[in-house]
């Protein structure tokens, strides 16, 4: 059941444990969901379309929190201890809920706790260069330790175990040393002026929101369009999670994350289009890796150019959160009107824009170094 935290306490003991174990409890909270949606459709007898309202439950109360974190509140412990004592509560809530109205209040909670942790993860990570590869390495590394487990849980039981699971995964965090920079909010009331920053949140949105119009039907295409059985799709995304962990691990990200943004949209093209094995596999895995090279690198160039390293980090999770919610409901769109082919030219473009307005601004940048917010 912590199989994440221990293989990620072993790969970087020194970092700061409590973090790295609440942002790993929330990369299996949002591992788990795809999972969880037939079973609830099943048990509550209703329909995906109506199950599925718990990804944009937890995805509303996620973008909520991380948009106010970073305007009204600074990174303390006590913050950490009530997010992951309300994550469990509102995931054995969701355990034994009696109806789906009640389920779908209590993701919302849920979605609410999960967005303020990551809010503190990735708050703390833009100050310090090694637990930026720490937390950027959690949700590769969960996905590809913790899903298959969370998949077998919800087959062999029901949805109380899986979000019982959940729950458990969020105690440590409460118990766990951690430290924050002591920063008054004061300091912190004024949002930084720069403009190029909106361009990159835009970015992270574009990316984001088109990969995951495609990326949600990848198992689809595996099967469909490739052939492959169950097994070797789930294996394809294990590969893509390993390759983002290798990433992650990197650090920062590149110096030029316009040239990882341009690779990923090579590889929604690939995958959209995929009649093999090899195309499949390689284009998910160099997916992943650029992936988990460019948003490090996009987040840093966002610290960087803000008033505080954490301002902009709860607008940048929940722009990206955004993206994800909307993805899928577009690429599902396209999908009806011309297949696979189709969602994969229109993300691969919008992916195409984000890399374009990245470059854009790291022009900008390189030629107004004087423009540069000062740090607080």
């Amino acid at each position: 059941m912590f199989a994440p935290t221990r293989s990620i306490l072993a790969v970087r003991p020194s970092s700061t444990p409590a973090l790295l174990v609440a942002a790993s409890s929330i990369a299996l909270h949002f591992a788990a969901t795809p999972f969880l949606i037939p079973a609830i459709a099943s048990e509550f007898s209703v329909g995906l379309g109506a199950a599925g309202l718990i990804s944009v439950a937890q995805v509303g109360g996620f973008t909520l929190s991380n948009l106010v974190a970073g305007r009204r509140l600074v990174p303390q412990r006590r913050l950490l201890v009530g997010a992951a004592l309300v994550g469990a509560a509102a995931n054995l809530g969701s355990a034994i809920a009696g109806s789906l109205a009640v389920l779908l209040a209590l993701r919302v909670v849920a979605g609410v706790a999960a967005g303020l942790i990551t809010w503190l993860a990735w708050a703390e990570a833009m100050k310090k260069p090694a637990a930026l590869k720490d937390i950027a390495g959690v949700g590769p590394l969960t996905a590809l330790v913790g899903s298959p487990f969370v998949a077998w849980v919800v087959s062999a039981g029901d949805t109380t175990a899986a979000f019982t699971l959940i729950a458990i995964s969020c105690l440590p965090a409460a118990f766990l040393p951690a430290s924050f920079d002591d920063i008054r909010l004061a300091s912190r009331r004024r949002m930084s002026p720069s403009r190029s920053n909106i361009l990159l949140l835009v970015a992270l949105g574009l990316m984001t929101g088109a990969g995951s119009s495609l990326f949600v039907f990848a198992g689809a295409i595996g099967a469909d369009r490739v052939g492959l059985e169950a097994v070797a799709v789930s294996l394809a995304f294990s590969v893509n999670a390993g390759a983002g962990l290798l990433a992650a691990r990197r650090g920062r990200g590149s110096s030029a994350p316009w040239l990882w943004l341009f690779t990923i949209a090579a590889c929604v093209a690939v995958v959209a289009l995929a009649t093999n094995p090899v195309a499949f596999y390689g284009a998910l895995a160099v997916w992943g890796f650029a992936f988990w090279r460019a948003v490090p690198a996009v987040l840093t160039g966002i610290a960087d150019w803000s008033l505080a390293p954490e301002e902009r980090t709860g607008d940048a999770q929940a722009i990206m959160a955004g993206g994800r919610t909307l993805g899928p409901l577009v690429g599902a769109g396209l999908l009806t009107v011309g297949g696979f082919t189709a969602v994969g030219a229109v993300a691969a473009l919008l992916v195409l824009l984000a890399a374009t307005l990245v470059w854009a601004v790291s022009h900008y940048r390189a030629q107004h170094p004087d423009r540069r917010p000062l740090v607080a």
